[in-house]
């Protein structure tokens, strides 16, 4: 099952946006994507609609969290939407998460079977990372090689990995999308699925957005918008969070639900 979230996830979420170039000066023109890396356009308005959309998804069967949520009734409430994405994600067990942002990009590879574990490589403002997660060990990698990631460590440079590592797992773990979805009360439900762009291609999908600004464990959601098939997988979400007068906004695309992976540490 997913880890739980970092209990200092506020003072986490703040140094998420240092890393993508926020701060509390005025706001610098948008900086580039990291080492060139164009974030993914996502599931953008403007994406051209295209005649036929397609799912390499496995058919799973639908989790009883999910029988409270009518996608086609136009709203959803938070409490019986975010179980229900969590539910559906452990039942896939497996996948791709692709992200995308001002200066964050990157994959990560996951499972949650027989435990969570996952391993990503990334691009952030302070640089290139990677990160893994296996049989309950964080190895981070920020080009020094790995070095164990343990807040609670006795040595200095393991409890500042665990520090960054704390942080990056926030992003690498799409159970937190379940998390987000459950901090806002309510979610307008587009009135019919419509193409969204993936890394499998285009899938039809309910736009489902946040009817309000929220806070989650204390940090300001401006906006979050999340993309749902009709049978509740998720394939796509964006948020924008707000921070010390700034916001940076995070796209998140999921991509071989259910497709076997071999999670291996860092080395």
């Amino acid at each position: 099952m997913r880890i739980p979230a970092p209990p200092l996830l506020a003072a986490s979420a703040a140094l998420v946006l240092t890393l993508a170039g926020c701060s509390a000066d005025p706001a610098p023109e948008q900086s580039p994507s990291p080492s060139g890396t164009t974030p993914a356009a996502g599931p953008s308005a403007s994406a051209a609609p295209t005649p036929t959309a397609t799912s390499a998804a496995p058919v799973v069967e639908t989790p009883v969290e999910c029988e409270t949520v009518d996608l086609t009734a136009g709203t959803a409430a938070g409490s019986d939407l975010g179980p229900c994405i969590q539910a559906v994600l452990v039942r896939y067990d497996s996948g791709t998460l692709t992200i995308s942002g001002d200066e964050l990009a990157g994959s990560v590879a996951y499972h949650y079977d027989p435990t969570f574990e996952f391993r990503g490589d990334l691009e952030t403002g302070a640089g290139p990372a990677s990160i893994s997660f296996v049989d309950g060990v964080m190895l981070l990698d920020d080009g020094r090689g790995p070095v164990i990631a343990d807040v609670d460590a006795a040595d200095p440079a393991e409890q500042e990995a665990g520090a960054t590592a704390e942080i990056y797992r926030v992003f690498s773990d799409p159970g937190f999308i379940g998390d987000l979805i459950g901090g806002s009360d309510t979610w307008s439900v587009s009135a019919a699925p419509e193409p969204v762009e993936t890394p499998e291609g285009p899938v039809d999908a309910y736009r489902v957005e946040s009817t309000a600004p929220y806070r989650w464990y204390d940090i300001p959601i401006d906006a979050y918008t999340l993309w749902l098939t009709e049978d509740y997988r998720p394939v796509a979400s964006e948020s924008t969070t707000g921070f010390l007068g700034r916001s940076a906004t995070l796209t998140q695309q999921l991509s071989g639900l259910g497709e076997p992976v071999s999670i291996t540490p860092l080395s």
